[in-house]
């Protein structure tokens, strides 16, 4: 009787359990990535809008603390700029007055004409790159440093994040699959 009720209980969980799981999930990498290509429109759109009103050059190569705090003021950056991860920084690359981009060194660039897909922890993230500007020793460094990003092996929980947010009702699935087959194993071990 009361193994009857425990089956039942058991099951009853599993199903309150899957039909809970959404069917599909957003994905957050492209959420995040999203977010930071947002931060770089901001930024390139507020170093056209400084170039309009001012006859400067640009650095060869700057972050963006520096940038704002000896050349750009904020007035002209419309929005708040946060960045979506913790390695999100974001810099300016610059060949002249008219050929510049901000990058953020997680993402790359708004226009490039290579694509680089990763895992970063759970995510899948999409960064580009561009050739224009890899006479300047710091944007090398940061290509060397995306493409280090491509050898990250993610540890079995940031995995089992992803597959979740990737496909959360196959996940929850799995999950009660491998809890029933631990009880049988358990059962048979013990009983």
């Amino acid at each position: 009787m009361l193994k009857n009720f425990i089956r039942m209980i058991s099951l009853a969980a599993s199903i309150i359990i899957v039909l809970s799981a959404p069917l599909t999930a957003e994905d957050t990498g492209k959420l995040l990535t999203g977010k930071c290509r947002q931060n770089l429109k901001i930024l390139n759109d507020g170093t056209d809008k400084f170039l309009a009103e001012n006859n400067l050059g640009l650095p060869f190569w700057g972050n963006l603390a520096t940038i704002k705090n000896s050349l750009i003021d904020d007035k002209y950056f419309t929005g708040t700029i946060e960045p979506p991860t913790k390695d999100c920084q974001y810099f300016l690359v610059s060949n002249s007055r008219d050929d510049y981009q901000w990058y953020c060194n997680l993402h790359g660039v708004m226009e490039g004409e290579k694509t680089i897909s990763f895992r970063y922890h759970e995510y899948r993230i999409t960064a580009k790159t561009t050739s224009r500007y890899e006479n300047i020793d710091k944007y090398s460094d940061h290509i060397k440093e995306l493409l280090r990003w491509t050898e990250y092996q993610p540890t079995p929980m940031e995995k089992l994040k992803y597959h979740y947010n990737m496909n959360p009702l196959t996940t929850t699935l799995m999950g009660i699959v491998g809890i029933f087959l631990l009880i049988i194993v358990w059962r048979n071990l013990f009983y």
